[in-house]
């Protein structure tokens, strides 16, 4: 049996307005959750979780909410006027970022960067002020802060599983003295407490289905899945069967073209080293 709905007050914000929504309309045509989602194709438990706000509202979610209820695109408007709504974490990732406290498993492919999940406070750091030059002193702390707050999932039990693919060259990145030891000695804790599954994509590998962009896909524990892809300033989810087929298929060869995950821990344990030579 699903989870009691819980009342959500609507009036917080137009992302909460969007889950309010969902409940009204649904009682309004005095329909059971279990009538709703076998109209929207999710299960009665994913319906009572959008009502209470457990599950972020996507594109393709509204479409089919508005045509359940014939409601001439009232939920795309809605979801529309909530991506704009943020706080302290880019708009374009707040839906990633809601998303993942959900994910049961994480995985990614980042072409030119550690993802965030496993970036050390120093290379966040570097990161954010690399991309937002103009702010404040305190707007990259609380930047780099709610990244490690994000990653603290990773040291739960109950935490997602997560699995990335990264190049090669990373390793060599010459970012200042300090930086990659702290970054590296923090992915390979990470490895070695068995925390995550990495793979490196070695630099012998000109080409693969990945090498153009950075591709997240989590899975959700009543096994629906979402993909993300992300810009210098600008990001895109799909949920749609086709689009998540095709990212699918894109990150399994990647994967192929990949070390195991022990032989990256010794080419990431061996980087390292010399990496802690040069800072001497």
């Amino acid at each position: 049996m699903p989870e009691k709905s819980e009342e959500l007050d609507g009036a917080n914000d137009p992302r909460s307005f969007w889950h309010s929504e969902v409940k009204r309309l649904r009682e309004k045509g005095g329909w059971l959750q279990s009538r709703l989602g076998a109209e929207i194709n999710v299960s009665e438990d994913y319906v009572s979780r959008l009502e209470r706000g457990a599950r972020p509202p996507t594109r393709e979610l509204s479409l089919r909410l508005d045509q359940a209820f014939d409601a001439d695109g009232h939920f795309v408007r809605l979801f529309e006027l909530a991506k704009k709504s943020t706080g302290a974490i880019p708009d374009f990732f707040a839906w990633v970022a809601e998303m993942e406290k959900q994910a049961q498993r994480i995985e990614e492919y980042n072409p030119s960067m550690w993802p965030g999940l496993v970036q050390s406070p120093a290379y966040a750091e570097l990161v954010f002020n690399s991309v937002w030059p103009y702010h404040t002193e305190k707007q990259i702390q609380d930047l780099v802060e709610q990244r490690i707050v994000r990653a603290d999932m990773l040291e739960q039990a109950t935490g997602p599983e997560v699995w990335l693919i990264v190049e090669e060259p990373l390793l060599n990145a010459n970012l200042g003295p300090g930086v990659m030891v702290e970054q590296l000695s923090h992915v390979a804790h990470l490895m070695e407490s068995r925390k995550i599954v990495l793979q490196l994509v070695p630099k012998e590998i000109g080409m693969h289905a990945l090498k153009v962009g950075q591709l997240r896909i989590m899975t959700m524990e009543d096994g629906s899945q979402i993909a993300y892809t992300e810009g210098p300033h600008s990001g895109s989810v799909m949920d749609t069967p086709e689009e998540l087929a095709k990212c699918r298929r894109s990150y399994d060869l990647a994967r192929a073209c990949a070390l195991p995950h022990d032989q990256s821990l010794a080419r990431i344990n061996m980087a390292l080293e010399e990496h802690k030579k040069h800072d001497q």
